[in-house]
């Protein structure tokens, strides 16, 4: 298993579930475009953006794309 000091920000639970078996990380999902309106999960991401860095994997669609510019 791979360790990564960075948090790993993903979007949904499925994604979430399959990367935490294969590195050990602290990971969080978006809940897709739930983070729109999670601002507590909002400010969790820009503490832990400061402290670790953040690796945003979203998918390639769409969505993806929103959520990762949104996130940025």
């Amino acid at each position: 298993m791979h360790s990564i000091k960075e948090v790993i920000v993903v979007e949904g639970r499925y994604d979430k579930n399959a990367l935490s078996q294969i590195v050990d990380a602290v990971i969080i999902e978006t809940s897709g475009f739930g983070i729109f309106n999670d601002e507590g999960k909002r400010n969790l991401l820009k503490k832990m953006a400061e402290a670790k860095g953040l690796i945003v994997l979203t998918d390639s669609d769409g969505a993806g794309f929103v959520i990762r510019n949104y996130i940025k």
